[in-house]
């Protein structure tokens, strides 16, 4: 008779962080936010605040718009995505320049 108590067959719940659903961890990316943007964790091995998001294409088409959001609600900014390319270009540019 197997123990009704035992945590073998217990499968680890998340929500997506898009469409809000809630599925088994196993079928959900896990990814963390940086101020150079989202970093995926596909071992979950950074030791970060994680979100987690479906394996589903909508889910993964509105991702960047998701991010938008996050930063206005939690740190008040709005990121502007030309603006950050632009300075990531100019400092790969300085790298290689020497500069």
């Amino acid at each position: 008779m197997p123990n009704k108590h035992s945590k073998a067959q217990h499968m680890p719940q998340r929500t997506c962080a898009i469409c809000k659903s809630k599925k088994d961890l196993d079928e959900l990316y896990a990814f963390i936010i940086m101020p150079e943007g989202i970093i995926i964790d596909p071992k979950r091995r950074l030791q970060q605040r994680r979100h987690y998001i479906c394996k589903n294409i909508n889910c993964l088409s509105n991702l960047e718009e998701w991010e938008k959001r996050y930063f206005k609600k939690h740190y008040g900014i709005k990121k502007d995505w030309s603006e950050l390319d632009l300075q990531s270009k100019n400092s790969v540019q300085g790298v290689n320049h020497g500069q």
